[in-house]
């Protein structure tokens, strides 16, 4: 248990995304912690899981909520759950990708990424935050990505949402930082999760674990972090030394190799 962790931010932590990828590692380090953790995604049978295991492992208690963030009205379900308890801590992990050429998604799978991605986790992040405000103390968590930094083509709608994110989140660690309440983005390349299932291991590709560490050992202390050293070596090339105009075009080149999706046409149901 880490005393000072729990006592800025306990007694429970709320985890969207929490069935699969870096949403369990942040439920199995955050519980590792000593706080109680809400776990939501939409698959319950993962949630049953995951609460049975971090129960025993770690003794705290699990509450779980499938809930689907990417229809209206979401938040009333989790605020109704929530009511009773004093939760300190807001995870906002859950997201989605459609990768591949601007229109290789449908128009409804692209708006409910773009629900998924940006409107969830604001409505979680403006509800949530008042309550850490009016009590003095929380922490938000966004998850945001590498591929904020620069525009991304054959990642344009998915690069947005994320550059979205970071900005609110810098944004509101300056706001909400005199109020006591730290907030901060991760933004992590390739990372082992269902997303990404199927790639080949390589260095680019990592771990959920050290992705979360990093997070939670700078909550407080910084606005966003990039976690690896070639993803920041990525990000400082991308906006540091590269002009905005060639940063798009070599990301670009880049994923029009990378990608299938963006070589061949693909319809979607």
């Amino acid at each position: 248990m880490d005393t000072k962790f729990k006592d800025k931010y306990g007694d429970w932590a709320i985890i969207t995304g929490a069935s699969s990828g870096i949403g369990v590692e942040f439920a199995h380090q955050i519980a590792e912690k000593g706080l109680n953790v809400v776990l939501v995604a939409r698959r319950k049978e993962l949630l049953d899981s995951l609460a049975a295991e971090l129960s025993a492992k770690y003794k705290v208690e699990c509450k779980i909520l499938s809930a689907d963030l990417s229809k209206d009205g979401f938040q009333f379900d989790i605020l109704d759950a929530t009511k009773d308890l004093e939760v300190g801590l807001l995870v906002n992990n859950a997201g989605m990708n459609c990768e591949g050429h601007f229109y290789r998604g449908s128009l409804e799978r692209n708006l409910q990424m773009l629900q998924l991605n940006t409107k969830a986790p604001f409505i979680l992040a403006y509800e949530f935050g008042k309550q850490f405000i009016s009590r003095g103390k929380g922490g938000i968590i966004f998850t945001s990505s590498i591929s904020a930094f620069n525009a991304n083509p054959y990642l344009s709608h998915y690069a947005a949402t994320k550059a979205y994110i970071l900005s609110l989140a810098e944004s509101m660690n300056y706001e909400f930082k005199d109020k006591n309440v730290d907030v901060i983005a991760v933004c992590p390349g390739m990372t082992k999760s269902e997303m990404t299932k199927g790639m080949k291991d390589g260095p680019m590709l990592m771990e959920a674990a050290p992705v979360v560490k990093i997070t939670l050992d700078n909550l407080g202390k910084e606005a966003y972090v990039v976690p690896g050293f070639l993803n920041k070596a990525q990000v400082f090339l991308s906006s540091r030394l590269l002009s905005r105009d060639n940063a798009k075009s070599l990301s670009g080149a880049l994923l029009k190799k990378v990608l299938p999706a963006t070589n061949k046409k693909k319809k979607e149901n």
